[in-house]
């Protein structure tokens, strides 16, 4: 799985009955901030990256979150 539907599918999981896209806000989604802690501690993990609280604060849309874990994984 690439990381764009990998990403698309952690959302869409979390967002129970909602519609993901990479254009979807976060917060529209219904995901409050430890949703999101937990998202990318996922990623943290998987692909051995560390985000910043001032990036995690930074994202509002699933893009963000996905060109944030690329460009770390670069």
């Amino acid at each position: 799985m690439d990381l764009t539907n990998e990403v698309l599918a952690k959302f869409t999981k979390i967002a129970k009955n909602k519609e993901v896209t990479l254009e979807s806000n976060i917060k529209d989604l219904g995901l409050d901030s430890l949703d999101i802690v937990d998202l990318l501690m996922d990623m943290e993990e998987k692909y051995g990256i560390e985000f910043e609280n001032e990036e995690m604060s930074s994202l509002v849309t699933v893009r963000d979150v996905v060109k944030a874990v690329e460009s770390k994984t670069k």
